[in-house]
């Protein structure tokens, strides 16, 4: 979305503080080669993608001077930047902000702060978030905190560690010199490197006459203990339209806080457009966030919608034809799909959707409303992973990839939110096409003028959100020591 502007279609583009660029790694970022590379061999690495970077920039600056209408002028971002009265980035403290009735201040230590690094607007999405008003800068982030943070990233933890102690045996990052010392220490951790975080510690702790960061014992996530879970039932009415919104989100409500959920549709006789789409979304919402639903009535739901659509009609509204294709896919009717995704086709003259088998967590009940025998009965429960908890949407672990769980979490716990919380602290690693995913996701929460929140992140996955733009988006509260 917001690469639109240069003309990118990947939705995986993402923007690093020197430029826009794709994220396609090279393999031995990727996989890693079949020898360990030298330190050296790295840092050539590194020093030729910044040379591809700074060609992308050079191409993108020739094309924002075609745009100046459409791009506010530096003095503009500037004077926006000067009017903020709290800044998202990395090194800024922001006022005092609700969390569990705690203030984002309270505990702090009597310790020196670090000193605030001078990033200038990477994106600014101006006071009507549209895309008219972004505009692309550079990040003052120094090249090797920036290197070492796309390292770890692409779980390059030793190259990451090796950058890291390079850079502070130079004695050349100035005000981020404490910074290079506490993303070292999370790489450490990551690492399980007791025995040399404790030396680190020692020297920290020398240099700068404060604690050092503490080391965390990794314990296993914690599992849920064997319950017996209530199933929410929701019931809807015989005709589908647009006051189905209140049964959807009733089940919307009951899936975000993991109650097995049975969306009753054996009542159905009749639908209309706006209906269909509305049920047709709500069960794609949870098959792609491969969240548990039980879909009682399906066939019902054919009948209605096969009653409102007509092949060679195209209607304003194609709710009837999603939703009939949706309640084939649901029964595993095949045959049945494509022979109308082909009616579909002709009609609108688009190609037809391909037949995909609804996930195992999607499950359809019997029409005489008796449901699988896993409804209600106590199961030992998975570890727990990306959830909602309480106010917040909490990542937990590695984070990597698509994210398809964990974006189709955020976008159900954000729907009904104006003030969007991510709780970060238990977040080990964000990978680099998360994290261009994720970004991707922060613009249009934005546009939609959501304000987001993210919560403490360790100090080398805050330099990727950095790396990526992201700090300019949404505001990040700084880990305490």
């Amino acid at each position: 979305m917001v690469f639109s502007l240069f003309g990118r279609r990947d939705k995986s583009d993402i923007r690093k503080g020197k430029g826009v660029f794709q994220p396609k790694i090279p393999d031995s970022t990727l996989r890693g080669p079949a020898t360990a590379p030298s330190v050296e061999q790295q840092r050539e690495a590194a020093r030729k993608t910044a040379e591809k970077i700074d060609r992308i920039e050079s191409e993108m600056i020739a094309v924002s001077v075609g745009t100046a209408n459409r791009i506010p002028t530096a003095g503009a971002s500037a004077q926006r930047t000067a009017d903020r009265t709290t800044s998202p980035a990395i090194g800024a403290h922001p006022g005092p902000r609700a969390e569990g009735g705690a203030s984002g201040l309270e505990g702090r230590s009597a310790a020196p702060a670090m000193a605030p690094l001078d990033f200038s607007t990477s994106i600014v999405l101006g006071d009507s978030a549209g895309a008219g008003d972004i505009h692309v800068s550079v990040s003052n982030l120094p090249a090797d905190l920036e290197e070492a943070a796309i390292l770890f990233a692409n779980g390059q933890s030793p190259a990451a560690q090796a950058t890291l102690k390079a850079a502070l045996n130079r004695g050349e990052l100035g005000d981020n010199l404490r910074l290079a010392w506490l993303m070292l220490f999370d790489v450490l951790q990551a690492s399980g490197q007791r025995a040399e975080f404790d030396t680190h510690a020692l020297d920290f702790a020398a240099r700068f006459e404060t604690s050092p960061p503490a080391w965390q014992e990794v314990e296993p996530e914690p599992v849920a203990p064997k319950r017996a879970a209530a199933a929410a039932v929701v019931s809807f009415s015989p005709k589908l339209d647009a006051t189905a919104q209140k049964q959807i989100e009733q089940v919307q409500k009951a899936g975000l806080q993991k109650r097995p959920v049975i969306a009753d549709f054996s009542r159905v006789v009749s639908c209309d457009a706006q209906g269909a789409a509305l049920v047709a979304k709500l069960i794609e919402t949870f098959a792609r966030a491969n969240r548990e639903l039980t879909v009682q009535g399906a066939q019902p739901l054919f009948t209605a919608a096969n009653g409102v659509i007509q092949a060679g009609r195209r209607d304003e509204n194609p709710g009837g034809w999603q939703l009939a294709l949706t309640a084939l896919r649901l029964q595993g009717e095949k045959q049945a799909f494509e022979d109308l995704s082909i009616d579909y086709c002709v009609t609108y003259e688009v190609s037809p959707p391909p037949w995909e088998p609804m996930p195992a967590k999607i499950v359809v009940a019997n029409v005489d409303h008796s449901v699988p025998d896993t409804i209600g009965k106590a199961e030992p429960a998975a570890p727990l992973g990306t959830a909602v908890e309480g106010q917040s949407l909490v990542l937990r672990g590695q984070v990597s990839g698509r994210m398809i769980t964990e974006l189709g979490l955020l976008r159900a716990y954000a729907a009904e939110r104006s003030d969007v919380i991510i709780d970060a602290r238990p977040l080990q690693r964000l990978d680099f096409a998360a994290a261009g995913e994720f970004l991707n996701e922060v613009v249009v929460l934005r546009s939609a003028s959501k304000s987001v929140l993210i919560i403490e992140p360790s100090f080398i996955v805050e330099a990727l959100l950095v790396v990526m733009g992201i700090h300019e988006l949404a505001e990040i509260r700084r880990r305490k020591l």
